[in-house]
């Protein structure tokens, strides 16, 4: 299935949004991605960022609901940056564009990085609840089988393809690297 994608395991496109949220594929056709690195002093400094879950005993469908239902806890969070009110000596119309101007900059920096952070935090504190592991994992690797969404959500088919192999990686082997914790 081509797409612009990343991902390794892609749904069909022309699925409706709830069809591939509901997909469940027989767990042998999803490829398990690779986790193989050399973890180097500059990998584990990015591992608040690209991480994958993993539990014991766990089936891949168990695993799958799960990470569905982490993601959609976590995912459309607002970011926080809002318009703030901004103090302006010059007061009127001109005052009020400066700080839509100013308030709308802000956001476009800092609001699309800040909302993929918060998602991260909680998909992390949801899967730690539900009793999975988080393990560090190399950007390139890790880009194969997630997603990042800022201010954009991912087309559904292509977010259901990661989340996935995500529940492929979560229910197999028990990685041999070094649980992360919380």
């Amino acid at each position: 299935m081509a797409d612009d994608s990343n991902t390794e395991y892609l749904l069909d496109a022309s699925l409706s949004d709830a069809d591939a949220m509901a997909y469940v594929p027989d767990p042998v056709e999803v490829p398990y991605p690779d986790l193989e690195y050399v973890s180097t002093p500059e990998t584990a400094d990015t591992y608040d960022k690209y991480f994958y879950f993993h539990r014991e005993d766990v089936s891949f469908e168990e695993a799958l609901a799960d990470i569905r239902d982490c993601d959609s806890l976590a995912r459309g969070l607002n970011s926080g940056m809002g318009y703030q009110d901004v103090y302006s000596p010059y007061g009127g119309l001109a005052g009020a564009a400066g700080g839509v101007i100013g308030n709308a900059i802000a956001a476009a920096i800092f609001g699309s990085a800040e909302k993929r952070r918060i998602r991260r935090v909680n998909l992390r504190r949801c899967m730690n609840f539900k009793g999975y592991e988080r393990y560090g994992l190399e950007k390139d690797l890790w880009q194969r089988f997630n997603f990042e969404e800022g201010f954009s959500g991912e087309a559904e088919h292509i977010r259901q393809g990661a989340i996935i192999q995500q529940a492929k990686v979560a229910s197999g082997p028990k990685p041999a690297t070094e649980e992360l914790g919380r």
